[in-house]
């Protein structure tokens, strides 16, 4: 079976389909999500790089005031007939500073650049007021040696934990392939601190079994400006 491979932050669009029908990762990750945001009403809240806005959606159902940025033209298009074009931001430029209470970033950090990890942690500061929080999550990276989980496929890895490199796993329920880049928590907490953010907490989905391993899929970094 040949799976489309997702290998640009610019080509998920392709997916788009997929990403809306994949129930166990929102089962998941969103649902471990929204209980730690706690009060949402009337909560200025930014799903940066949401998508097709699933999440903006649900969001806005509990009564946020969300906005969404995603740079796919497609994927806001999706997210604007959700939330309304109003509440989407084009362009980083647009979205205003110090203004959010909570500023999203879910399943981003893992499929970009080291540079842009760096420069998206810094766009996430300065879009917080002072006394908001950021939520960062993506899959856990300790599950690098697990071959397969109710999520993914991965392949034996050839580097060590520590070590950051990237290689290609495929989702089972959307059935493509994405290239993952690795980098151990450590190094997430690094840039974090050094970008002048305080991690505040550390989550994970919750815990189940699969093919005798314990899982869990996703890792969710609570944080605020230092």
């Amino acid at each position: 079976m040949v799976h489309q491979l997702i290998a640009k932050e610019t080509e998920w669009n392709r997916v788009s389909k997929e990403l809306k029908t994949e129930q166990l990762k929102l089962v998941s990750y969103d649902n471990t999500l929204i209980p730690l945001i706690g009060k949402i009403k009337l909560k200025k809240m930014l799903d940066y790089g949401g998508g097709p806005g699933v999440l903006s959606l649900a969001l806005k159902k509990l009564g946020a005031d969300v906005k969404e940025y995603d740079l796919s033209d497609d994927m806001r298009n999706q997210a604007a007939q959700k939330i309304g074009k109003k509440n989407i931001y084009n362009t980083i430029e647009k979205i205003p500073q110090n203004y959010f209470d909570i500023v999203i970033c879910n399943l981003v950090l893992c499929i970009v650049s080291e540079e842009e990890v760096k420069r998206i942690l810094k766009n996430i500061k300065q879009l917080l007021n002072a006394h908001g929080f950021a939520y960062i999550g993506f899959c856990n990276p300790k599950l690098l040696n697990v071959p397969e989980t109710q999520l993914d496929l991965r392949p034996a890895p050839k580097h060590k934990y520590t070590e950051n490199h990237s290689y290609i796993k495929t989702k089972k329920e959307g059935g493509y392939q994405i290239i993952e880049n690795h980098r151990p928590i450590k190094w997430y907490e690094k840039m974090y601190k050094d970008t002048g953010l305080k991690l505040v907490d550390t989550i994970y989905t919750p815990k189940y079994e699969f093919k005798e391993r314990k899982i869990k899929d996703f890792i969710i970094f609570k944080l605020k400006k230092i």
